[in-house]
């Protein structure tokens, strides 16, 4: 973890980690973690895995799951959860900016709002990129800038205040970024507004 703010991220989140579950179940709806982990399939990686939260959700469909996080306090948490899945789950203690995975590895790559607090958002896309296999597929449950005129200022004008004191950059356009590290977006549909979007892309295959 070479980023000064992947230490701080990692100590907040620690701090949090007993109190995350009450608060963030109830701000994600359950539909729309069922709507992301359906498009997941064989060797998945879980980027921000937290506490597990959409551990319940993958189908049979995944063979085993390997979840990271930066925090030790949320994957301490997620060892209930990961016990009682009906697909295998290893937890390990890692930042997508700079993984140790192998490269070519994964069948699909799920993140679920993780993004928005990751300090070189592109940096962890490439890395996605890296280790999923050629085919393999990108899931991304996450918020971003709208392209509502009033939305996007009102965005624009919240940021520094939720980036101060969340580390949540809400103005990302992570769409975009997905598109310029190299995968082809399949699916994009929109959650709430335009705001909350699930990305479904695919790393190109060798012969694209």
């Amino acid at each position: 973890m070479d980023y000064p703010e992947v230490k701080k991220r990692k100590n907040k989140y620690d701090k949090i980690a007993r109190s995350y579950d009450a608060v963030i179940d109830r701000l994600i709806p359950n539909d729309w973690r069922e709507k992301a982990t359906r498009y997941a399939y064989g060797n998945v990686l879980e980027v921000g895995v937290g506490t597990g939260l959409n551990l319940p959700f993958y189908t049979d469909s995944c063979l085993n799951i390997l979840g990271i996080d930066v925090s030790f306090g949320m994957l301490e948490l997620a060892k209930e959860k990961a016990n009682l899945s009906k697909i295998p789950v290893e937890l390990k203690e890692m930042d997508i900016q700079n993984t140790s995975l192998e490269s070519c590895t994964f069948d699909s790559v799920l993140s679920s709002f993780v993004l928005c607090t990751v300090p070189d958002s592109e940096r962890g896309l490439s890395e996605c990129q890296r280790i999923l296999k050629p085919g393999g597929r990108l899931i991304l449950l996450e918020h971003m800038s709208s392209r509502k005129p009033l939305l996007k200022y009102l965005m624009n004008f919240f940021n520094p205040l939720t980036v101060m004191l969340l580390g949540d950059h809400i103005t990302r356009e992570t769409n975009i970024l997905v598109t310029k590290t190299g995968f082809i977006i399949r699916e994009e549909i929109n959650l709430l507004s335009d705001v909350v979007r699930l990305i479904v892309a695919e790393k190109p295959a060798l012969s694209e």
